[in-house]
């Protein structure tokens, strides 16, 4: 794999004994490198963080003005999104040739985090086991990354076909 054709997820795990919590972790690590792919990314670096409730309801604080614990927030390094004020626009594309990186640097495309116990508490509500909520939540947080939202019932519905998509093509991987 050349440089010009590489996606990089690293996870970061934010939370108490997430081996007894988390499922197989190269399986979320793909299914961001695929959620990339099928939006038409091939190179670039990502970060892919699994944290507690009160991290995520204090980042939702602070970037979205909502004191609430949310599943999955999605910081992109560029797309700024309805919360900045910024417009919605798709950003599937590679983004090689946008900056000057330094030899063997990747793209920092941005970065998505998940609370854990939400996430559990949704698998239940769901009737789902956690770790088909997690991969639901990855590749919803991944297309967020790259400016897909679900504010119209039309965009929700895109989104979700998206992350159906987006789960079977990871699934072949397997």
């Amino acid at each position: 794999m050349s440089l010009r054709d590489e996606i990089q997820i690293e996870l970061v795990i934010d939370i108490p004994d997430a081996n007894d919590i988390l499922p197989d972790l190269d399986r979320m690590k793909e299914i961001g490198i695929v959620a990339l792919r099928h939006c038409g990314i091939s190179t670039g670096a990502a970060s892919l963080v699994f944290t507690d409730d009160s991290t995520i309801q204090s980042l939702n604080m602070i970037h979205r003005g909502l004191d609430e614990i949310t599943d999955v927030l999605s910081f992109s390094n560029n797309f700024e999104g309805e919360y900045y004020g910024g417009e919605k626009e798709h950003l599937a594309r590679d983004f090689e040739g946008q900056f000057v990186l330094p030899p063997g640097e990747l793209f920092q495309i941005g970065e998505v985090l998940i609370s854990v116990p939400q996430a559990g508490r949704q698998a239940k509500e769901n009737g789902i086991n956690i770790e088909a909520e997690l991969v639901k939540l990855v590749a919803h947080g991944f297309l967020h990354l790259l400016g897909y939202d679900h504010t119209e019932p039309r965009e929700r519905l895109e989104m979700e076909k998206m992350e159906k998509d987006i789960i079977q093509k990871a699934s072949r991987h397997d």
